[in-house]
């Protein structure tokens, strides 16, 4: 049997972290890999320093309360009608029935199909 996570829902089997990490480059993760990759962020590399101009399919774990401008990355995201400030989406995605991660997205300013993704836990 599935044994239980910190939120109460049933947790999938744990995950193997170089399949998942390889396959990040290639398609989006689900939201109980992400969360598999945060609850155990202390088994990965935290970037101290915002990387510029990253590659597509490229993962980077920052603390955001340490790292004020992880998103200037030096791409073109497109702005909203102010012409200055990123425009953004955001959502709460949920894992079993449970809210667990606050996600948003930024399309690129030329290519609508590029994007950017940051996620992190909620507060429980």
């Amino acid at each position: 049997m599935a044994d239980r996570g910190s939120f109460g829902f049933i947790s999938p089997p744990r995950l193997d972290m170089e399949q998942l990490l390889s396959e990040a480059q290639h398609r989006w993760l689900r939201p109980a890999e992400i969360c598999e990759i945060l609850r155990n962020y202390h088994k990965f590399h935290i970037a101290t320093e915002s990387p510029t101009r990253p590659a597509s399919g490229s993962l980077f774990l920052f603390d955001r309360k340490v790292l004020r401008y992880f998103r200037k990355d030096g791409h073109n995201w497109r702005k909203k009608k102010d012409g200055k400030t990123i425009k953004e989406a955001h959502e709460k995605l949920k894992v079993g029935s449970i809210d667990v991660l606050h996600c948003y997205y930024a399309h690129g300013e030329g290519n609508e199909n590029f994007q950017r993704r940051c996620y992190w836990m909620l507060e429980v």
